[in-house]
């Protein structure tokens, strides 16, 4: 029989994606599933997509350390306990699994006053805030491989990576190229600003983006939701061939994009790399400099030390071009970082992280079924 899940996940598309990606085999299996997000437009659009899906989006803010930011969050807080107490009351779940951020605290709280087994993942290698403080209430906790929290002990861990939606896979470039219409003569360089720090990069591809398409270079810039419209042109380069330079608020199709591309420029969240990893695509990863407890520095400095990508801070923009331009022609470099992505791509983690929980929560209900029969 399946079991009900509650999955709490919103507020950013790096905590939202792997929600779903983890829903999906839910579902599949014959669970019933309900994932709790926020009502920021990441979530609203995203979420669009998967009209198979139960969604509940409820109010919610992060904790900004002023007069005012703090009382909007305890406000919201209140709010959270309410709608999750509801939610709990109602549909009576099995499992409440959260993927951190400031919708995740009420749930866990909750669900541990309920008796629902509970479970965190976490995907950067730099635990945040929220996980670390309700670790300690859970049943499980899932981490990157070789990530550690303080006080959990190891037998609570599970030792995975990000779990991806379907639609996020490599696809050959030749087949890829068909379809956006490329020359094969040509370079491509895609651009992913992210819903955190997109200006900065954003203004960088507005100075450089002429100067590599007239190298043989395309493109394709992705600028988020909050900077302009959509716009496309195509430039005759000194090579012959016609490139496009194009920017686009929001891209429905990051697995052909980063599998078209010769070289990606992204930020450091865990699910730019998770992503990264799953198309084979060489990438030079900017952090983002006011990421919480610098944790898209320590994600970059890893996967720099697999072989996988460059890390290049923010900092030293200034070089970033000649850094483009040196890697992007580098063959023997490219294909050194795609066998290096190779040895990193991990099985289905939805999947791994849905017969794991299945399993533990079998046992648990087992032993509870012991205790009530003696």
């Amino acid at each position: 029989m399946g079991k009900r899940f509650i999955i709490v996940c919103g507020g950013t598309g790096g905590h939202l994606s792997p929600g779903i990606a983890l829903a999906e085999r839910l579902v599949d299996r014959g669970h019933g599933c309900t994932l709790v997000v926020s009502q920021k437009e990441i979530d609203t659009r995203l979420r669009a997509k998967y009209v198979d899906l139960d969604f509940l989006a409820v109010p919610g803010v992060g904790l900004v350390w002023s007069l005012k930011g703090v009382f909007r969050f305890v406000s919201s807080f209140v709010q959270g306990l309410h709608s999750a107490r509801a939610l709990i009351k109602d549909y009576q779940p099995d499992v409440i699994i959260a993927f951190g951020g400031f919708l995740s605290p009420p749930y866990i709280l909750l669900g541990r006053y309920h008796g629902v087994y509970l479970a965190l993942h976490e995907s950067n290698r730099r635990p945040g805030k929220s996980i670390r403080t309700l670790s300690r209430w859970v049943d499980r906790v899932y981490l990157p491989e070789g990530v550690r929290l303080s006080g959990i002990p190891q037998s609570r861990i599970g030792s995975v990576g990000y779990p991806l939606r379907r639609e996020i896979v490599h696809t050959k470039k030749d087949l890829v190229r068909k379809k956006f219409g490329i020359d094969e003569k040509t370079r491509t360089l895609v651009i992913i600003g992210g819903s955190q720090g997109a200006q900065a990069l954003n203004e960088w591809v507005e100075v450089h983006a002429m100067g590599f398409a007239l190298e043989g270079i395309n493109v394709y810039c992705v600028t988020g939701p909050k900077n302009g419209a959509a716009r496309k042109h195509m430039v005759t380069s000194e090579l012959g061939p016609e490139v496009v330079i194009s920017y686009e608020p929001f891209s429905d199709a990051i697995g052909d994009l980063f599998s078209i591309a010769d070289l990606v420029i992204s930020r450091a969240g865990a699910g730019s790399i998770a992503e990264l990893t799953a198309c084979l695509a060489p990438s030079i990863l900017i952090p983002y400099p006011h990421a919480a407890d610098q944790h898209q520095l320590a994600n970059a400095r890893y996967f720099e030390q697999m072989g996988a990508c460059v890390c290049v801070l923010q900092s030293a923009l200034d070089g970033l071009a000649r850094e483009v331009n040196e890697l992007i022609f580098n063959d023997w470099m490219l294909n050194q970082m795609r066998s290096n992505l190779r040895q990193l791509t991990r099985e289905d983690v939805a999947t791994e992280m849905m017969c794991d929980l299945e399993d533990r929560l079998a046992i648990v209900l087992s032993e509870r079924a012991g205790d009530e029969s003696s």
